[in-house]
């Protein structure tokens, strides 16, 4: 048998298997070459996804027909040249651009709305903005412009509609809407229409109410938004808006309403607009200046403590740095008009003959233009302070007067001591009604 094919054949083989590292080394090269590109495309997609809406310019250096980027960018560009700028056609455009690249695409159509806005085609502005708002409701821009067409067109539950969709898109849009959703609490009718979301609690609702009642200018928008809806809504989130109002009311000199508030309260005793007692529920810090309010001032401190008697009877004591003089209490009440006095145990400490305490009754009632008060005085009564003195006064209430305020107050002379002052008890009773 011929052997002379066996060299080719031995040849043959040592190719194939010389071949063999050459062929892997050229599938791991392909590979890294597939791998180091799917990894630029992920960074690339990856910046782009970052950038897309803070940042467009960048995502569309790196991708010129990112949908998000275009309209942001677009957005971006109108709202820096005005709103004539750029053109409806360059708007058209690049929402055109925007939504061949991804269709289902809410800012696109709203892109689309202000296209049509600006040849003042006011119907399909209208009806893109709504389709935008039904394929994405987190476009605030969207419910930004559906929020103004609503109110100019006064429907006011579709206004309320897009209002708490867009504060619950993004929670930078609340120090522009918080505002002007306080201002319209105003209308008694918006009021009525924003009564379902006191019942529902959105998740922006405690935070809206805590902005409106710190701020707003009429705050009897706000007590009548209570009044009108059984109270506030359940919750610590909301535990503190009445404290907090009537605060603002008695401030602002809105005192009819905050004694009406008041009255209102679920947890409050209504009795402590008509009686001085001294308990643990007319001195509760939470309804003040209904309650007993302690004053806090320079030179003189006041404190609630409890009484001797225990119970829930408390006193008032105040410590006063001699020479200084100032308000020691103070407290809200709504006595019906007639004749009325009021009693009182004191006691006085470290104190001199020229030191006095007074007690003050003043009718407070708004002028007829409402931004004014009118006060007069009922009765004013002042002691020299003694171990241990009574006050026993008798004043009228007309009947014009409806809020009446007490206040209680000392003048010391200079020396290097402290005075202190304690009130055991106080009441107020009548005596007859007015005219008789």
């Amino acid at each position: 048998m011929s052997t002379r094919g066996f060299p080719a054949v031995t040849s043959s083989v040592a190719d194939v298997r010389d071949s063999q590292p050459s062929r892997q080394l050229g599938r791991k090269l392909a590979f890294m070459a597939v791998a180091t590109l799917g990894a630029a495309a992920a960074f690339a997609n990856a910046a782009v996804n970052i950038t897309h809406t803070r940042a467009p310019h960048l995502a569309l250096a790196i991708d010129p027909d990112d949908p998000v980027a275009l309209v942001r960018n677009a957005e971006l560009g109108r709202a820096s040249a005005g709103a004539g700028d750029p053109s409806g056609a360059s708007l058209l455009a690049i929402a055109q651009r925007s939504v061949a690249r991804l269709p289902l695409n809410g800012p696109a159509l709203r892109l689309y709305g202000l296209s049509s806005a600006t040849s003042a085609d006011l119907e399909a502005t209208r009806e893109q903005m709504r389709v935008s708002d039904m394929m994405e409701r987190r476009d605030l821009g969207a419910q930004l412009w559906l929020i103004e067409n609503a109110v100019e067109e006064n429907d006011i539950s579709r206004a309320l509609r897009h209002y708490d969709r867009a504060l619950r898109v993004d929670e930078a849009s609340r120090a522009l809407l918080y505002p002007a959703l306080t201002n319209a609490m105003n209308s008694a009718l918006i009021r009525e229409r924003f009564a379902p979301y006191l019942r529902n609690t959105p998740p922006w609702l405690a935070s809206f109410l805590r902005f409106a009642v710190s701020t707003t200018r009429q705050p009897v928008a706000l007590a009548r938004l209570a009044r009108e809806n059984g109270g506030w809504p359940q919750g610590a989130a909301f535990s503190s808006l009445d404290t907090e109002l009537l605060a603002r009311l008695t401030t602002n000199g809105d005192f009819e309403e905050a004694a009406e508030h008041f009255r209102g309260i679920e947890e409050a005793d209504p009795s402590i607009l008509t009686r001085l007692r001294l308990t643990d529920a007319s001195t509760d810090w939470r309804w003040a200046p209904i309650s007993w309010q302690p004053f806090q001032t320079d030179g003189i401190e006041t404190f609630v403590l409890a009484g001797p008697q225990g119970g829930n009877t408390v006193e008032i004591e105040a410590q006063v740095e001699a020479g200084f003089k100032g308000a020691v209490a103070r407290k809200f009440l709504a006595l019906k008009p007639g004749h009325y006095r009021v009693s009182a145990r004191m006691r006085a400490e470290d104190h001199t003959r020229q030191d006095t305490v007074r007690w003050t009754m003043e009718c407070l009632a708004k002028e007829a233009d409402e931004q004014a008060t009118n006060k007069f005085t009922l009765m004013r009564e002042t002691l020299a302070l003694t171990e241990a003195l009574d006050l026993s006064a008798a004043f009228e209430v007309p009947q014009d007067c409806t809020v009446q305020r007490l206040l209680i107050s000392i003048e010391t002379l200079v020396t290097t001591r402290y005075v202190s002052l304690v009130l055991e008890r106080a009441e107020v009773e009548p005596i007859a009604p007015v005219g008789l």
